[in-house]
C-alpha cells in the first residue's frame, strides 16, 4: 500500500474542524438549547482557528519533514502565504453572485417564476462580469433550497470571513501575537463560551471592543481598501 501524504488542505481542515470543537468544548451556558449557533457566526470560530496553522510555533514543531524532522523551509512558507491571495478576485465574485441571487430569490413572489430568466436578469442588474459565472447555478443551489439553514443566508460564509479577518488582525496586533493569553481569554469568554446565550453582535463587540470592519477582509484578500466615509 502507498502511504497517505496529508495535503495542505488536510492540515487546514484539521484546524478548521478543531475550531468547531473548541467552540463546543468552551460552552458555558445555563440551558442546553442555547448551545446552538447563529448562522452568521457558525463558521467564525473554525475559520479563525485556521490562522494558527501558519504561526511559527506550529510550523517549527509540527510542519516538519517526516524523515529528517526539519521544519518547512522558510521559502516554501512564504510561497504559501503569497499564494493566499491568488485568484481571490475571481473567487470572491463568483461567491457573491450566488449569495446575492439567493437574497433576490427570497425577496420575490415565486408564482410563475422562470429561474433562468430571473438569474440572467439579476446578474445583469448586479453587473456580473461575463467572464465569471455564479459558483452555484440555480438548478443545483442546494444550500438555499434543500432546507431552511441557508435560505437567504448563503452570504454567511462571507460574513464569517469578515469577522475572521478582523479578529485575526486583533491577534496580529496583540503583544503575544496569536498566543497572547489575554486576548485568547477575551475570545473564549466573550465569543466561544456564550454560544447563543448572547446576541452575536454584542459578543463580538465585547471581544474586539468595536464592530468588525470590512477593511481587514480587503487586506486579507489583497484588495484595495474601500475609501473611508
Amino acid at each position: 500500500m502507498f502511504p497517505i501524504t496529508p495535503s495542505w488542505d488536510d492540515a487546514t481542515t484539521l484546524f478548521h474542524e478543531f475550531g468547531h470543537a473548541l467552540h463546543g468544548l468552551s460552552s458555558n451556558v445555563a440551558y442546553p438549547t442555547l448551545n446552538g449557533g447563529v448562522r452568521d457566526y457558525t463558521e467564525l470560530q473554525s475559520h479563525l482557528l485556521e490562522r494558527w496553522l501558519m504561526t511559527d510555533e506550529v510550523i517549527d514543531n509540527y510542519l516538519v519533514h517526516h524523515k529528517t524532522g526539519e521544519p518547512m523551509p522558510a521559502a516554501l512558507v512564504q510561497k504559501i502565504k503569497d499564494a493566499s491571495t491568488f485568484m481571490q478576485g475571481f473567487g470572491t465574485t463568483e461567491y457573491l453572485a450566488s449569495a446575492l441571487v439567493d437574497m433576490r430569490y427570497h425577496m420575490i413572489d415565486p408564482e410563475g417564476l422562470d429561474p433562468d430568466a430571473f438569474e440572467k436578469a439579476t446578474l445583469a442588474d448586479l453587473g456580473m462580469p461575463k467572464e465569471i459565472v455564479m459558483r452555484h447555478r440555480s438548478p443545483h443551489f442546494s444550500h438555499i433550497f434543500s432546507g431552511e439553514g441557508y435560505s437567504a443566508g448563503y452570504y454567511s460564509y462571507m460574513w464569517a470571513d469578515v469577522l475572521t479577518a478582523d479578529a485575526a488582525e486583533a491577534f496580529k496586533e496583540a503583544p503575544g501575537g496569536f498566543y497572547d493569553k489575554g486576548l485568547a481569554r477575551l475570545l473564549v469568554n466573550n465569543l466561544f463560551s456564550v454560544r447563543n446565550a448572547v446576541d452575536p453582535a454584542d459578543a463580538y463587540r465585547a471581544f474586539r471592543g468595536r464592530d468588525a470592519e470590512i477593511g481587514a477582509l480587503m487586506r486579507d484578500r489583497g484588495f484595495p481598501e474601500p475609501a473611508k466615509k
